[in-house]
């Protein structure tokens, strides 16, 4: 009955059409012509009356249709609001790296960040520029907020970056207002930890952390995070600080290679010195 009173509502006018016509044929057909023109008046006018009467009444079938087009649509509009907001964030993250990198004295490369990689407490960064764009071993890598990491390795058009949380990290570092010197390792966390800070030291939470120039390894001064923890580092005369890195590593997608490679004179020096050191603590 449902699909009856469907397919009438559907199909009203050429129902009606269909039914005018059978009509005006039998009234040619079995009547006389000029003596039905006021009936068929009467006809078509009551038809008129009869719809226009029932035209309030909804077609399912119409609204069914109305109804899906309109969620395309409100679906359209939601993705370009999406695509919209995105493009404005994008924008001032560029504009803000763009800023950065005028005002920057060192010699920098922008990169997208392409691939994320972490196995056994390492993580690593793939980026999208590689030797044909200058990019050699060594090279650190920086955004706008601080330090990200390390180039470890390249290929024509690609570099593997060792970032900060990692466990093979070791930064040598600075707290900036007192110049104090340590080393920053990965706690495992989101943190970082920096020892070897004597008790004796002036040490605040809040304190900004740099780079430091007493490691060949990463160019100094550049931003690192801030000091939000101090606590005693167990019966030793040291303190222990938690810092949080300025860098947000779970949504970063652009980043600066500084054109920079180590002191060549001063790496060798210093590897020099590493490999006397181990050779004699190996033959104790």
């Amino acid at each position: 009955m449902q699909r009856l009173f469907e397919f009438i509502v559907r199909f009203k006018e050429y129902i009606t059409l269909v039914l005018l016509i059978i009509m005006s044929f039998s009234f040619m057909t079995f009547g006389n012509v000029a003596k039905l023109g006021g009936f068929r008046a009467l006809v078509i006018g009551t038809i008129g009356t009869v719809q226009s009467a029932f035209s309030w009444i909804p077609n399912p079938i119409a609204l069914q249709s109305e109804n899906s087009a309109m969620r395309d649509l409100n679906v359209q509009l939601s993705n370009e609001v999406v695509k919209m907001r995105r493009s404005v964030i994008e924008n001032d993250k560029l504009r803000s790296m763009l800023d950065y990198k005028k005002s920057e004295y060192l010699p920098l490369l922008t990169a997208e960040v392409i691939g994320k990689t972490s196995t056994e407490a390492r993580n690593y960064f793939t980026l999208n520029k590689g030797e044909a764009d200058g990019v050699q071993d060594g090279m650190n890598v920086i955004t706008d907020a601080g330090l990200v990491g390390i180039v470890i390795s390249t290929s024509k058009h690609f570099c593997l970056v060792q970032i900060i949380i990692n466990r093979d990290s070791r930064i040598s570092s600075r707290i900036e207002r007192t110049r104090s010197e340590g080393v920053l390792t990965w706690d495992g966390t989101e943190y970082l930890q920096m020892r070897n800070i004597p008790k004796s030291y002036d040490v605040q939470a809040g304190d900004n952390i740099l780079s430091s120039e007493l490691s060949n390894k990463y160019v100094k001064d550049i931003p690192i995070g801030t000091i939000i923890e101090v606590t005693s580092d167990g019966n030793s005369l040291f303190r222990k600080l938690k810092v949080k890195p300025h860098v947000n590593f779970s949504s970063l997608e652009h980043v600066f290679i500084i054109l920079q490679t180590p002191n060549p004179e001063r790496m060798k020096l210093e590897q020099e010195l590493m490999k006397r050191i181990e050779k004699k603590f190996g033959r104790q």
